[in-house]
């Protein structure tokens, strides 16, 4: 029988007794793998279809070799959604969320970009912050209306929330971002003031999903009880559920986090936070970026359920975005 905390792929269970056990004991070490990566929280710098989509072919062209099949860009501004929407529907590895500043609320553009094609709605407090905004702005009757059609439409909310205080070496965080602009700015509230507003609209709009960016920059134990007081809750695991090349997690983090994984496996989507443009789209450092948040997920050895789960099909659960097909261009690599 398989060892919870070390599963194996399903096929290996099933190599003892197909075939009258011919093949028992082949690939006796293969681990759950996901059929492919889906990631929910990226950036496309380009605002030209043609950029686009050469972006994404020269990303996705080596990833695949990763298993990357899909990536969902943020960026879907009123001067770039159209490029946005004729890139995914020429390419389907692109999938793209309508965007809006927080001072811009404006349910006809979310409308339009639903029309278009977009998955989901992204809202970042950072412009909130360095300006020194009214922090309440967010919770503007414009912007419940938002929320609400966000739900009616079947649109999850992709919010970038708060924001650490701490630098972050580990993964390039530089010290007091955003803040270090905003309290100049005249910003006195808090990132408890500022979670407190976003549980306000959470609890306020319980048919439309949200899904807290960076895991909302707080722990397991607090993102436990978030979930338990807010069912239309989840968060992506971009940027704080990362290990660098040739670490490995200490084992009682990693007992941690994938007892969290297991018992919250519906809650949690894969992101990454890459920022994809001509450039970048070609560079081994962003491949590194992406691949420290597969080594995370792989690294706490999950049950094939769980992984699919979070690889890719809460994502496409709370987007309503049907499960999509294998590549299957692998040369001498083979899934």
């Amino acid at each position: 029988m398989d060892h919870p905390e070390r599963p194996h792929a399903p096929d290996v269970a099933e190599r003892e007794s197909v075939d009258e056990g011919f093949s028992a004991g082949w690939g006796l070490q293969m681990q759950p793998s996901v059929k492919y990566w889906l990631d929910c929280h990226t950036h496309m710098s380009e605002k030209r279809a043609p950029d686009v989509l050469q972006s994404v072919a020269q990303w996705h062209g080596p990833m695949w070799g990763h298993r990357l099949r899909r990536h969902v860009a943020v960026d879907g501004y009123p001067d770039r959604a159209d490029a946005l929407a004729a890139s995914a529907k020429a390419d389907d590895r692109f999938l793209w969320l309508c965007r809006m500043r927080f001072d811009a609320p404006d349910v006809k553009h979310l409308e339009r970009c639903k029309e278009l094609g977009a998955v989901g709605l992204k809202l970042h407090n950072a412009p909130l912050i360095e300006s020194g905004a009214e922090r309440r702005s967010v919770l503007s009757d414009e912007w419940q209306r938002v929320y609400q059609r966000a739900g009616e439409l079947g649109l999850p909310v992709l919010w970038h929330v708060t924001q650490r205080h701490t630098a972050s070496p580990y993964t390039g965080g530089g010290l007091h971002s955003y803040w270090k602009v905003g309290w100049p700015n005249g910003v006195k509230y808090t990132n408890e003031d500022l979670l407190s507003d976003f549980e306000e609209a959470v609890a306020a709009h319980r048919k439309t999903t949200f899904i807290g960016a960076h895991q909302l920059h707080i722990g397991p134990k607090r993102m436990a009880a978030l979930f338990a007081k807010h069912p239309n809750l989840v968060v992506d695991t971009s940027i704080g559920c990362f290990v660098a090349a040739d670490d490995t997690m200490y084992d009682e983090d990693r007992a941690i986090w994938r007892a969290f994984f297991i018992e919250h496996a519906d809650r949690l989507l894969f992101g990454t936070d890459v920022v994809v443009s001509l450039a970048s789209s070609k560079s081994e450092l962003l491949r590194q970026h992406f691949l420290g948040h597969t080594r995370f997920v792989k690294q706490l050895r999950l049950p094939q359920e769980v992984l699919t789960k979070v690889a890719h099909a809460n994502f496409e659960r709370v987007a309503g975005v049907a499960e999509t097909t294998q590549l299957f261009e692998w040369g001498a690599l083979r899934p």
